[in-house]
């Protein structure tokens, strides 16, 4: 989450160029080491932190309700989530990852969401422009309940 004040020259331009310098530098990051052993080791490490954090255990009875709650109240309710990360997480590859950061945070035909919020003083600019697939929601509850469950799946 970044707050930003209202200055010509500091709106949500200016953060989504910086947003996407940061992605472009971690790409770029993560397809130069996808071949050479230390990027493979920092994968691997990545991967089993990722499985550790997976796999532990409710430490309290608090978390395991708390665990068992979100479920129940989850879109897609499936108690061996984490189980059936574990063993997707064993199948990807560097490859898989570099490919799917492309994709989905780098290329043109990524999709983005910027919110902004302004205050009672300040004046909401509605211009957008529609080439890029931009959209001014005034009402972003009415557009939320536009939405569906398409991305259940992703989960």
């Amino acid at each position: 989450m970044l707050v930003q004040g209202s200055r010509e020259d500091a709106g949500a331009d200016v953060i989504a160029l910086e947003m996407d310098k940061f992605l472009n530098i971690q790409y770029d990051f993560f397809n130069s080491s996808r071949n050479t052993p230390d990027g493979l080791q920092l994968w691997s490490d990545i991967k089993l932190a990722r499985q550790k954090q997976l796999e532990e255990k409710p430490i309290s009875l608090s978390e395991k309700a708390s665990k068992y709650n979100n479920e129940i109240f989850s879109a897609t309710r499936d108690f061996q989530r984490n189980e059936k990360k574990v063993v997707a997480l064993e199948a990807l590859t560097f490859d898989d990852f570099v490919e799917f950061f492309h994709r989905y945070l780098i290329s043109d035909e990524r999709r983005k969401i910027s919110s902004q919020v302004y205050g009672k003083d300040h004046t909401a600019s509605t211009e957008v422009d529609a080439s890029k697939g931009e959209e001014f929601i005034p009402d972003i509850v009415a557009y939320r309940n536009t939405l569906t469950e398409r991305f259940s799946e992703d989960e």
